[in-house]
Order: C-alpha cells, then sequence, then structure tokens
C-alpha cells in the first residue's frame, strides 16, 4: 500500500508549518497572509527507516463568489489530496476554535471515508487554553486528537509515533529509497509562460497543478513524484522568476530564493520561455549556467506565431545561446503529442549521461593539446598546456588544464577552451568547468611516461 499522507485545513492554520516540520525541509512557503499555499506540495520523511509520502495542500475556501475560478480550483487540489491519500491530517487551529468552514471540512473528508488524525494547532499560544473546550473538537468526529505546536515543535514526537504504529501493520512502503539519487528535473521560467501546463501534459495528468491565466498562481515550490519503468525522476515546479515586485516583498523573495535553491539542486532545468526573450528570461538562463546544470529550453506557444515569425525566434535564441544547449518550439494550449513528449525524454535523457561522462586522460589529452597549442601568446609570453584531466568527484564535467601562465589566462580565452571540449566530447546541454594550475611534479612524470 502507498503510505500517503495529507495535511488539509482552512486557510493559515499552520498546514505548511506542519509539512516543512516533518519533512524537515523548506519546501512550502509559510506567510501570514490567506492563502499562500495554492497546489498540492509533495515530500516524504521517514519514521524507523520506513518512507512516508506527504501531500500539503492549499487552504480550505468559502466559495462566496461561484465565478472565482482560482478557488474553486484550490478547492479541486485539496479533494485530489483527500482522494489519493490513505491517512488524512487535519489541521485546526485553537486561536480560532471550531468554525463553520471546519465544519464543512469535515464532512467533505467524511464523504471520502479516510482515516483521520485531528491535529489542535497553535497549542503554545498561553491565552487560549484547548482543553477548556476539548469536547468540543469531538463533535468533528474524530477520536484521534492531538494538541500540537509546529512553531514549538510540542506534540509532534508522539504524532510520529502514532502514524507509525497506524501503518506498521501494512506492507513494506514501495517508496522506500525511491526517490533518493533520483534524476530531478527543474521548471523554470517567468510567470505565465506556461509551466505548470506542461509538466501536467508532460506527466499526461491534467490535475496535478494548478493552471490559470492569473501571474503567479504557483507560489509554492512543487515536487511532484513520477514512477514508471521507462522513466523514474522527480519533476519540480517553481515560481516565476520576476524582478519587479507584483506580490508582497517577502513572498516575492522567498519564492525567489525558493526558485534558485531548486535550480541548485537539480541535475537539469527545463527554461520555458513565450512571446519574446526578455530580461528575465536570460536572468535565469544565466543561473542555471551559473550553478553548471543541463538545459533544455522550450519556446512555449508557438502556434501564436506565423512561419516568418518562427524563423526570428530561433534566430534569437540562437544569438543568445551561444553554446550547445537544444531547444525545441512547443504548444501546451493543444497538449504535447507523443512525438514531442519522446523528443523531450530523448534529450534528457543525453543530458543526464553527459553530466555523469567522465573523459578517459589520455584520449582528453591526445585530441584537446593539438587543438589549443598553437602559438598563442599572453603578455608577450607563449601560452603552454602541457597536460588536462578531468575531476572524478564532480556532479557536473570538470577540467583542469595545467598551464605555463595559469594566472594570465583572461575569460575570453577560457571560454573558447570551454567550447572546444564540449564540441570535441559532444557534452550536448550541459555547461563545463575549466580551471588552470600550475606544474607538478607528479604531472611531470605522467607526461614523461605517456613520451
Amino acid at each position: 500500500m502507498d503510505l500517503k499522507i495529507c495535511i488539509v485545513g482552512k486557510s493559515n492554520v499552520g498546514k505548511s508549518t506542519l509539512f516543512n516540520l516533518l519533512i524537515k525541509k523548506k519546501k512550502s512557503i509559510i506567510n501570514k497572509e490567506v492563502n499562500t499555499t495554492k497546489n498540492r506540495n509533495y515530500g516524504n520523511f521517514k519514521i524507523k527507516n520506513k518512507i512516508y509520502y506527504l501531500i500539503d495542500t492549499g487552504g480550505y475556501y468559502e466559495e462566496k463568489n461561484k465565478n472565482n475560478v482560482l478557488k474553486k480550483k484550490v478547492i479541486e487540489q485539496i479533494i485530489y489530496g483527500i482522494k489519493e491519500s490513505y491517512l488524512i491530517l487535519y489541521v485546526v487551529d485553537v486561536v480560532e476554535g471550531i468554525t463553520y468552514l471546519d465544519k464543512k471540512l469535515s464532512l467533505i473528508i467524511r464523504k471520502y471515508n479516510k482515516p483521520t488524525f485531528l491535529l489542535i494547532n497553535k497549542i503554545d499560544i498561553k491565552k487560549y487554553n484547548y482543553k477548556n473546550n476539548y469536547y468540543e473538537y469531538y463533535k468533528l468526529g474524530y477520536y484521534k486528537i492531538y494538541p500540537i505546536s509546529c512553531s514549538h515543535n510540542i506534540g509532534i514526537k508522539k504524532l510520529y509515533n502514532d502514524i507509525y504504529k497506524y501503518f506498521i501493520k501494512e506492507k513494506n512502503n514501495k517508496y522506500n529509497n525511491k526517490y533518493n539519487n533520483k534524476l530531478k528535473i527543474s521548471v523554470v521560467g517567468k510567470p505565465n509562460t506556461g509551466k505548470s501546463t506542461f509538466i501536467n501534459n508532460y506527466l499526461k495528468d491534467y490535475t496535478k497543478s494548478i493552471v490559470s491565466n492569473i501571474e503567479g498562481t504557483t507560489i509554492d515550490t512543487l515536487y511532484f513524484y513520477n514512477i514508471n519503468k521507462n522513466k523514474n525522476f522527480i519533476i519540480i515546479d517553481t515560481p516565476g522568476i520576476i524582478k519587479k515586485f507584483k506580490f508582497s516583498k517577502k513572498i516575492q523573495n522567498e519564492y525567489l530564493l525558493n526558485t534558485i535553491k531548486v535550480i541548485k539542486e537539480s541535475d537539469i532545468c527545463i527554461l520555458i520561455i513565450d512571446n519574446k526573450i526578455t530580461n528575465n528570461d536570460i536572468y535565469i538562463y544565466n543561473k542555471i549556467l551559473l550553478y553548471k546544470k543541463g538545459l533544455l529550453i522550450l519556446f512555449n506557444k508557438i502556434d501564436l506565431f506565423n512561419k516568418k515569425e518562427r524563423k526570428e525566434i530561433i534566430l534569437t535564441i540562437k544569438k543568445i545561446i551561444k553554446n550547445n544547449y537544444p531547444y525545441l518550439l512547443i504548444s501546451n494550449k493543444n497538449k504535447l503529442n507523443d512525438n514531442t513528449i519522446k523528443k523531450i525524454n530523448n534529450i534528457i535523457n543525453k543530458i543526464y549521461k553527459n553530466r555523469k561522462k567522465k573523459i578517459n586522460s589520455s584520449i582528453l589529452n591526445n585530441k584537446l593539446l593539438l587543438k589549443i597549442n598553437k602559438k598563442i601568446k599572453i603578455k608577450n609570453k607563449i601560452l603552454k598546456i602541457k597536460f588536462c584531466y578531468q575531476l572524478k568527484n564532480k556532479q557536473f564535467p570538470s577540467f583542469v588544464l595545467i598551464s605555463n601562465l595559469e594566472k594570465r589566462i583572461n575569460l575570453n580565452f577560457k571560454k573558447y577552451i570551454e567550447n572546444i571540449i564540449i564540441k570535441l566530447f559532444d557534452f550536448y546541454g550541459v555547461p563545463i568547468e575549466i580551471s588552470f594550475k600550475k606544474n607538478k611534479k607528479n604531472v611531470n612524470r605522467y607526461i614523461n611516461k605517456r613520451k
């Protein structure tokens, strides 16, 4: 059985704080503003070598305005989270007590007949004593009640133990060690370029991420675990990066930092752009290269352009992307067909292999030194590359070149050598790193042996 646990509750009761506390990572954004979390967010945590799959959901709304599409979609996400889970952690707030919204959400949970733990949060606030109204909470119809404080870690240990005891009779969790060291793909770009729609279409699940024309619908960083015989990976949906603060500064800064953190953690980044390439796109592109991540560029909404405009788009992409990075023109509007998904998968597989590629030192020297050992002068001195090798323990291709003028080599010459290595050894879609060092005795011995 899949040990899926879903956290539900109305807005601002501490669901995201509990989620971060259980998985011991800061994935969900925490803010006092109502309805910061909109989508379902995924993570996992371990109790006694058993891994549990945790889902955070948005705050439950009172649907006063029937035409509010975003509110409806948030409620849909909560229902999807309840449906796919085996155990519900239902969070209420001791400050407000049991409200009309709590009762209404309780009816929805009971409709799906799911085992539920009721968590009374914020018991650390002294002026609100949950014991005085303890029996009021039983009116919701749950006998497993846990007084907790997420901000002060009160009652969490008992919750951990009871979750473990509850599932102890179940079979071994198929998620055990499933996501450790798996391929991580992040989808990045400015707001409203179609990142969430792309993930839904790519995974062929149109209920995973909320999709809306409203800019900034995705605020949390969302992790989706794809389990498939052909492709087994983690795909991450990120908020759009923008420099102008369209939302509150605190939230904007927080999800900007979250997105950059996700780029750092990823193996491959899929940069989605649309209409025209902006400064925001170039900013994200440079961040991906800075952290040496594999890169695939998808130009979305191509159905809006004619043939001539498409050619201009390709020329613009090639001007900006000087290195060997792949790009595809797609349209999320008509959903992704099997051929497009196959192309994307082939590119992702090649990029992933290239990030792990190791070049034998003797092959590297034989091919590379012939190309670069010409009479290049730096301040009237001839530059000589005597030996080069690849570092083994790096997560991306990294090369060291032994040179006589290692301190005088400028950025242009460095990029020139990088481009030669990329072309010679086919590092398709992967940025590389090179550094220069002085000649060493052990290197001299190696060089003499080769002679």
